[in-house]
């Protein structure tokens, strides 16, 4: 038997996967009864899980207005890159004094093998979702720090909808490649280094990517 509680979790996800994958655009007013329609649930549950997406940052609401998906500024977007760097150095340090070397070498070979991709569309493809394991599941949750992972997850949530606008996938394959080398070595300052590095450049790519869509809608108005 689903739960009334089951329910609006599932929706909560839906619609947070719509958001971070950039279906539903930054800015786009979500739409209640089209997405309970879409669902086949009731409006409760989707209102239910609105609210989650707004205490979590990836909505907000206008008065007599309705429920917008948040679009970011560019100091947001610093400001969530800097607490994301702050989070996975940390995170690298917990990693780093138990580390699976398995898991590195399984990690290492996910990588070789996107960077022989010839397929833009399969390689960017793979690249997000090797970001995702990376970052999230591999620092982030193997650290063994229930609060810093309880920290990360929502910081990660918002990170990615620029991550999705701005990823270059051969540099980001590259960078991923050489942390885990670092690491493979068994060399925690240069992983701690090269991942500070990788973080820093993605942070420039997505507040230029968000300064651009910005000076487009101005140019639309």
């Amino acid at each position: 038997m689903v739960t009334k509680q089951t329910l609006t979790e599932q929706v909560y996800q839906y619609l947070k996967e719509e958001i971070t994958n950039l279906s539903l655009l930054p800015g786009a007013k979500i739409d209640i009864c089209g997405v309970a329609k879409r669902l086949g649930v009731s409006p409760t549950p989707v209102r239910e899980a609105i609210h989650k997406l707004i205490h979590h940052g990836l909505v907000v609401a206008r008065p007599y207005t309705g429920f917008f998906v948040i679009r970011l500024s560019p100091k947001d977007v610093e400001e969530l890159f800097d607490l994301r760097k702050a989070l996975e150095l940390l995170a690298m340090r917990y990693v780093m004094q138990n580390l699976d070397e398995q898991n590195v070498e399984q990690l290492l070979h996910k990588v070789n093998q996107l960077m022989e991709k010839a397929d833009n569309e399969e390689l960017i493809e793979g690249v997000r979702e090797f970001d995702e394991e990376f970052h999230l599941k591999f620092l982030i949750e193997t650290s063994g720090n229930k609060w810093l992972t309880k920290m990360a997850n929502g910081v990660i949530d918002l990170v990615k909808m620029t991550t999705r606008m701005t990823l270059n996938p051969l540099v980001a394959c590259k960078e991923h490649k050489d942390v885990l080398e670092a690491m493979k070595a068994k060399n925690p300052e240069l992983a701690s280094s090269l991942l500070e590095r990788h973080l820093e450049r993605s942070k420039q790519d997505a507040v230029e990517a968000v300064v651009k869509k910005a000076m487009l809608r101005e140019r639309r108005l």
